[in-house]
């Protein structure tokens, strides 16, 4: 009989709440999950410092985590997008929320929350598009 991996062995029980076990994983298997529950609460804790910064109006150290967070979620987590365009809203700077929020929509493309997203750029270009002027008139507006 081969040497078998000692990590690969099934010897941690999963149980319910009365006691049944329910399955059998590996210590290997077990690791995976726990280093993922593990990512989740380190996310948890930067965007929590994040809104602290934000809070604080230290939006230079808010944007450094709400950058990172996004680029680590792929932009799919709306709640890090918004509070970021929320910054840049803030600072006057309509290319870089833009930019968010289209980066965000291409991630989240069936999802519902697209339809806010869209909402959001509509009135980013209300209020960031000049109304008046060469730009209208070129279009003949």
């Amino acid at each position: 009989m081969a040497a078998r991996n000692k990590q690969e062995l099934p010897v941690i029980f999963i149980r319910d709440s009365q006691g049944n076990t329910v399955e059998k994983i590996t210590v290997k298997e077990w690791m995976r999950r726990k280093a993922i529950q593990q990512n989740d609460n380190f996310f948890i804790k930067l965007y929590r410092e994040a809104l602290n910064y934000y809070a604080l109006d230290d939006f230079e150290k808010a944007e450094d985590l709400l950058l990172y967070l996004c680029e680590s979620t792929h932009y799919s987590h709306y709640e890090y997008v918004e509070r970021l365009a929320n910054i840049y809203r803030l600072e006057k700077r309509p290319d870089k929320e833009r930019c968010i929020l289209l980066l965000s929509h291409r991630q989240l493309r069936n999802d519902p929350i697209c339809l806010h997203i869209d909402r959001r750029l509509e009135k980013l270009d209300y209020d960031f598009l000049p109304s008046k002027g060469l730009f209208n008139q070129a279009f003949g507006n």
